[in-house]
């Protein structure tokens, strides 16, 4: 049987109630379950070829309400881990040692951005793919249509040639 485009829209209505306390149950926020919610209704355009049966179209919202959840968990705990990095636990002696250490954080920034602009264009973007959008090394392997082995290369590449840097200094 072949489903039309309709027919999964209708499909999609008849199981929203099921994958919104799926990703309810994960996020446990109903502003960002709402927002997944509507990212899986526009991605039912992507789905092709279309599916022989319903529980095959299920499936499928389920997968990906499933993957955008993972990716939302991850982003959060990545911006939580920054935040606690840097947030303002400090005692009274660090903010005496406060200028030094500003000092030393823009010396350093100054070093590593120098650094950062001598990587050839495409060792930075993987450098950035890896540290700042936490791709993994397949994933960026396949958004660059490169292997994942000159992926790890050029990571190692990037990374050693900052350290150096920052060695140096």
């Amino acid at each position: 049987m072949s489903f039309t485009e309709n027919d999964i829209y209708l499909i999609f209505l008849d199981t929203r109630p099921q994958i919104q306390r799926f990703v309810s149950q994960r996020i446990r926020c109903q502003d960002t379950t709402a927002d997944l919610l509507q990212e899986v209704y526009l991605r039912l355009r992507l789905l092709t070829p279309p599916p022989r049966s319903e529980p095959e179209i299920r499936a499928w919202l389920f997968t990906v309400a499933s993957n955008l959840s993972i990716d939302y968990l991850r982003s959060q705990k990545r911006h939580g881990e920054l935040l606690a990095q840097y947030s303002d636990d400090k005692t009274e002696a660090d903010h005496r040692a406060e200028p030094e250490r500003i000092t030393q954080a823009q010396d350093q920034l100054f070093h590593l951005q120098a650094a950062l602009a001598e990587l050839p264009d495409a060792c930075a973007d993987i450098l950035y793919l890896s540290r700042i959008e936490g791709l993994s090394h397949a994933d960026i392997a396949a958004q660059l249509g490169i292997s994942t082995s000159w992926v790890e290369k050029q990571l190692a590449r990037a990374l050693n040639h900052c350290r150096l840097s920052l060695d140096k200094n």
